[in-house]
């Protein structure tokens, strides 16, 4: 199951990236380009770069019981080795013995938000340690 990026984030940083990548690229061509306008132009290219990689990986990936966090460093975490679940505003925090893993709420999908819930949910903790128990799906 893939947890999306919202649209607005995507377009938003296609947007924005295509728009500095445009502004430095006509400075360049017509030769009248500093320091500013090639690091405009850089910049727009990695914004572009980065909506590309989101829009193709997408935020989170939960397969076979390990939920993996897509950035340019990759951080996984075993659901099952999860012992506690802190929910604050705009970010989830799964801990284990071992690592923790931060999830910002604020970028994902309102549409994946609601199947990630459930995964949470179902995880075998403590009421205290799961604030998402009333979200688990009943599987009887």
């Amino acid at each position: 199951m893939k947890i999306r990026y919202s649209k607005r984030r995507l377009f938003s940083n296609l947007l924005l990236g295509s728009l500095f990548a445009i502004l430095g690229a006509l400075k360049w061509f017509e030769g009248e380009a500093d320091y500013f306008n090639y690091f405009q132009l850089v910049l727009g290219c990695l914004m572009v770069g980065t909506a590309f990689f989101e829009h193709h990986n997408q935020y989170l990936k939960i397969e076979n019981g390990i939920l993996t966090k897509n950035s340019l460093r990759k951080k996984t975490i075993q659901l099952d080795e999860v012992i506690e679940i802190q929910s604050f505003p705009g970010r989830i925090k799964l801990f284990t013995s071992v690592k923790n893993l931060c999830i910002n709420t604020s970028i994902i999908d309102d549409d994946s938000i609601q199947d990630l819930y459930p995964v949470l949910g179902s995880l075998e903790l403590d009421a205290q340690e799961n604030p998402f128990i009333g979200y688990a799906r009943n599987t009887i």
